[in-house]
């Protein structure tokens, strides 16, 4: 059986060890980057669903992550308190 590539992610070997430990799922970022999507943005997708793939955030700092992965990928900060006007 022939490996897949490995892609270089451009992290450390904690930063990924530390992806692990929340669920990291290799298979659906390389389907990911199959699909054409930038190694960058494939990385922070992962993060996101690894911080909602168990359980939803209860902790007022679990939601800060998720919210600060959120804004990661957005490329914006968002106020959640705030309706969502739309366009």
């Amino acid at each position: 059986m022939t490996e897949p590539p490995i892609y270089d992610l451009g992290i450390s070997d904690t930063e990924y060890a530390a992806l692990t430990a929340k669920n990291y799922n290799p298979t659906l970022e390389r389907q990911l980057l199959e699909a054409g999507e930038e190694p960058f943005q494939a990385l922070k997708l992962m993060r996101l669903v690894g911080l909602l793939q168990d359980k939803p955030p209860e902790t007022e700092p679990e939601w800060e992550e998720v919210i600060g992965a959120i804004e990661d990928i957005c490329g914006e900060k968002r106020n959640f308190d705030e309706p969502v006007e739309e366009k």
